[in-house]
């Protein structure tokens, strides 16, 4: 059997002492009565939490679930956000509210505009970076483009078929002088082989190239190279094309974007073998070379919307230009015309540079190279025709 002791027992009867703290009590009971009466449009449904209005902070639209709406009268929503605060300051009413809102903390209702005033103020800068966005992507974008064979170094090397010219690094300096005073932007290179890539690339950083050598030792002759202060790498990837006797090399397209304006464009560049006494006959396969070039690059066109810009030693004249101004798609830089028939430029040569539509050329010119390579440097000024937003 437990034990517990049991406690004192009060009496039902007050002391004097107790009457005044019980006077307190009852005195504090009445003023929070009041104050619940007085407070009662706060109440859920009512007031200042009313449901679905922009009183109920769960009302409040999340920022980060809503897109960005352009405002066209930046000064006046400003102004109207402001005259609201003022009103609110003041504690006036705005038009519409009724005698609930008399109840209303002064602090919520300022903080719920100060919440409003900041959200739309973030939206208006998120509009405008994205329209100065899209007027950038839409301006016009000039640069010199050019196509340049600048004779391997295996034919001015021991053994080569190029004996009078001097080695690929005397060439190559020249080369690159030769680049640099015509301020060339983008430039397409055939026969480029692996030491005279190496020499490049340390000597011209102002530069980038695709595919350098991460495509072996063939594919090396046909890099693409940029000026990287103006664009820069988006993607990249190599065409199989036939080479002497139907051997398939992967030869370089690229897609480039303008650092300034954000505009982008294709780059290709090939290089169709010739007919020689070593190679024998070739232009079985540079009629397919060709058929591949002109059907692969002009559905790149046609799926992204972004122009073209082909450079290559095609090894052909009259055969090229008309094949690749057929579809009414391409034109050259040298000039020419192919609508109803085909009508080339009055000056070509093997080096061609060609464009899809939004591409426009200017100041086209075949520039001698002298001892650096047995063919000219050819070039032009290309220019991305201006488009209105979102055409590619």
């Amino acid at each position: 059997m437990s034990h517990r002791k049991s406690r004192p027992q009060r009496s039902g009867h007050l002391g004097l002492r107790s009457r005044p703290v019980v006077a307190g009590v009852a005195a504090t009971l009445v003023v929070l009565l009041l104050a619940v009466l007085g407070l009662s449009g706060r109440l859920p449904g009512s007031g200042l939490f009313a449901a679905g209005t922009v009183d109920d902070p769960a009302a409040l639209p999340d920022p980060g679930s809503m897109t960005a709406t352009p405002y066209i009268d930046d000064d006046e929503d400003d102004q109207t956000v402001e005259d609201d605060r003022r009103g609110s300051r003041r504690g006036g009413g705005r038009s519409g509210e009724d005698d609930e809102g008399k109840g209303r903390e002064p602090g919520a209702s300022q903080g719920v505009d100060e919440h409003m005033r900041r959200y739309i103020q973030a939206q208006k800068r998120l509009a405008r970076q994205v329209s100065e966005q899209l007027d950038r992507r839409s301006q016009p974008v000039t640069f010199r483009v050019a196509t340049f064979n600048v004779l391997g170094d295996s034919h001015t090397g021991p053994g080569g078929n190029k004996p009078g010219y001097p080695d690929a690094s005397a060439r190559m300096n020249m080369a690159i002088g030769i680049l640099r005073s015509n301020a060339v932007d983008v430039v397409g290179f055939q026969e480029f082989e692996s030491s005279q890539y190496h020499m490049f690339t340390a000597r011209a950083g102002e530069y980038a190239t695709y595919p350098g050598l991460s495509e072996g030792d063939k594919s090396v002759r046909f890099n693409i190279a940029w000026r990287s202060s103006m664009w820069s790498l988006v993607e990249a990837h190599t065409l199989p094309v036939p080479y002497a006797g139907g051997n398939r090399i992967g030869m370089p397209v690229v897609l480039l974007e303008n650092i300034e304006t954000g505009r982008r464009a294709w780059f290709a560049n090939f290089h169709n073998p010739a007919d020689t006494p070593s190679l024998g006959s070739n232009a079985r396969w540079r009629a397919i070379g060709s058929d591949l070039e002109v059907n692969h690059l002009t559905e790149l066109h046609r799926l992204t919307g972004h122009p073209v810009v082909v450079t290559g030693d095609f090894n052909e004249r009259d055969e090229i230009f008309c094949k690749f101004t057929a579809g009414g798609v391409f034109i050259a830089a040298a000039g020419g015309s192919n609508s109803g028939s085909c009508v080339p430029p009055p000056r070509m040569g093997v080096d061609w540079v060609f464009g899809s539509d939004g591409v426009a050329f200017d100041g086209y010119a075949v520039s001698g190279t002298g001892l650096a390579s047995d063919h000219d440097l050819v070039h032009a000024q290309a220019t991305l025709l201006s488009q209105e937003p979102g055409d590619g």
